[in-house]
């Protein structure tokens, strides 16, 4: 698989085979002491043994413990990260962790803890961490905030079709009530070129398709699906005695990202279907 970026907020994604499955996830906070790392190493070999590639949509990074940040409580700092190169180690620590992923790592997104990290640090840990990637050896594109993947399939060198992926990493609170599904009709409306439509930031995690009635040129109906997935969170929220996340009342999150896989039928017309990464 080959990414590249077209646009400032566009990339190409070029597959090769039909049933090409993906990995994508969200809000890792790898260096957070409640990142579940366990089930982080389990999907990422998972999405190797079924020959997926790994997209993350932003949050990669916790970065909470500077000294400007009011999220930040020392106590929950790890150890190796206690020294006056704290961000440096943190992305070091990062690139040591990836460098047994560098054949499946190929996409990251910025979150809302990378971009307060730009904000007040004026550095960018993401593409310190893709540049070190890259001189291992690897083949890492990072984007931004929000954006387009242009997915186009190639079979024996001759393109079939393509498909859109919009992504964004997300904003607002994380809708206890509602879990955040009520976006996904101004979600529908507003990119209506998208099959798959990615959100993370919330901690939430579902999956919603919505079909829809369409009409070729020539008046043939057909139906089409978009997908509306919200990523999962590998941070776990800990026992509640104290905390940015207890005392915002943050709900009990379900971890992990999604496996979906894109498909060609035999009128060259591309679907997803879409597993859950548990």
């Amino acid at each position: 698989m080959n990414v590249k970026q077209q646009h400032r907020t566009v990339h190409s994604v070029e597959v090769t085979q039909n049933h090409q499955p993906f990995l994508f996830i969200s809000d890792v906070h790898f260096d957070s002491t409640k990142c579940d790392r366990d089930l982080l190493v389990k999907h990422l070999k998972k999405a190797r043994e079924i020959g997926a590639k790994v997209f993350v949509f932003g949050d990669w990074f916790d970065l909470m413990q500077g000294k400007w940040d009011p999220r930040g409580t020392y106590s929950d700092l790890r150890p190796e990260y206690k020294s006056i190169t704290y961000l440096d180690d943190v992305v070091q620590d990062s690139a040591e962790f990836l460098s047994d992923y560098l054949d499946i790592i190929v996409f990251f997104g910025r979150g809302n803890h990378e971009t307060a990290i730009e904000k007040r640090m004026h550095t960018s840990p993401l593409d310190r961490l893709a540049y070190a990637l890259n001189q291992k050896g690897g083949n890492v594109c990072v984007a931004g905030y929000s954006g387009w993947l242009k997915v186009e399939i190639f079979f024996n060198g001759k393109k079939r079709c393509n498909t859109f992926v919009h992504y964004h990493h997300g904003f607002g609170g994380n809708a206890p009530r509602s879990k955040g599904v009520l976006r996904c009709d101004l979600d529908q409306m507003q990119f209506p070129d998208a099959s798959l439509i990615v959100r993370g930031h919330t901690h939430q995690k579902w999956h919603l398709p919505i079909t829809v009635d369409r009409i070729t040129r020539y008046g043939n109906l057909y139906q089409e699906s978009t997908h509306h997935l919200q990523l999962g969170s590998y941070k776990l929220l800990g026992d509640r005695f104290a905390g940015w996340a207890t005392e915002k009342g943050f709900q009990t999150p379900r971890l992990g990202g999604w496996f979906p896989t894109l498909h060609v039928d035999n009128n060259d017309m591309p679907y997803w279907t879409i597993k859950e990464a548990q």
